[in-house]
């Protein structure tokens, strides 16, 4: 005689002896932070991805959720009429990982444009007073901090947001229309 719930709880407890199963197709996610530091790694390395293959990755994926502490570091869309061009923002970001030691800097309590192309730019400001004088970071680390702006808020082809530059938190690095 058939048992139906003998034969379900026998299945159940079989699928649960055996544990949870990897996902071997499962696809990693791409991250302009990481191919911005693979940049900067190797600058002639003939492995990376093109500003254009890069950008047509970023703007057909989900962005990539980091937590709440990347919350409090970063702020997307903040200024409305202002979202840059991704293409054009990964172009930039590709030409500052392409100088990772050359210096971008800001006088004090000023904004500097670190690169601007086509629809976006890459400008930095200061958070430090007047008084302290202004700040600067090598381009490597604005080009990592715009990376990651570009993974957290990419929506519908363009782009707009703020991060603090790496290991330096007076660099406000941003992410715009010109």
């Amino acid at each position: 005689m058939f048992k139906p719930a003998l034969t379900t709880l026998i299945l159940l407890s079989a699928s649960a002896l055996a544990g949870p199963v990897a996902d071997k197709g499962a696809a990693h996610s791409f991250s302009l932070e990481s191919w911005a530091n693979d940049i900067i790694t190797d600058p002639e390395g003939t492995h990376h991805l093109s500003p254009g293959a890069a950008s047509k990755i970023a703007i057909n994926q989900t962005p990539i959720d980091g937590g709440a502490l990347d919350r409090r570091e970063l702020r997307c869309n903040t200024v409305a009429g202002t979202s840059a061009s991704v293409a054009d923002a990964v172009w930039c970001i590709d030409f500052l990982a392409r100088h990772p030691n050359q210096r971008c800097g800001v006088g004090a309590g000023g904004r500097s444009s670190f690169c601007r192309h086509g629809l976006a730019t890459i400008q930095g400001v200061s958070g430090k007073l007047i008084t302290e004088g202004g700040t600067s970071s090598p381009c490597g680390n604005v080009a990592r901090a715009a990376g990651r702006i570009m993974d957290k808020c990419i929506r519908g082809g363009t782009v707009q947001g703020e991060n603090t530059a790496y290991g330096n938190g007076y660099l406000h690095v941003h992410i715009r229309r010109p």
